[in-house]
């Protein structure tokens, strides 16, 4: 399941664990066709937590990241940023990115 967190929530979400953030916003049409992808994934790949982030709503976030072009996936490691994906991708893409 995907979540949707607030930007004030952002930093504790991260912090432990295999974490993918979904960068989107709700006007995008290719983040809303990778919604359903994300949802699926996230009940396949169980080593990781899901979470979804408005960048509307989360400037702070968006220029830490370097945010420019949604979706947006920043992938995490306990608390540190690995993976940084831009534009929408197949599920096969990213299920071997998660790898």
């Amino acid at each position: 399941m995907v979540v949707q967190i607030k930007e004030s929530e952002f930093n504790e979400k991260i912090k432990g664990g295999k974490v993918l953030v979904d960068c989107f916003a709700t006007w995008c049409g290719p983040c809303r066709m990778l919604s359903p992808v994300l949802d699926d994934i996230s009940n396949e790949v169980t080593n990781y937590k899901f979470y979804k982030l408005d960048v509307d709503e989360a400037e702070n976030v968006s220029m830490e990241y370097g945010i420019m072009s949604i979706p947006t996936l920043l992938i995490f490691e306990e608390g540190k940023l690995k993976n940084k994906i831009v534009g929408l991708k197949s599920k096969n893409e990213l299920i071997e990115l998660l790898k």
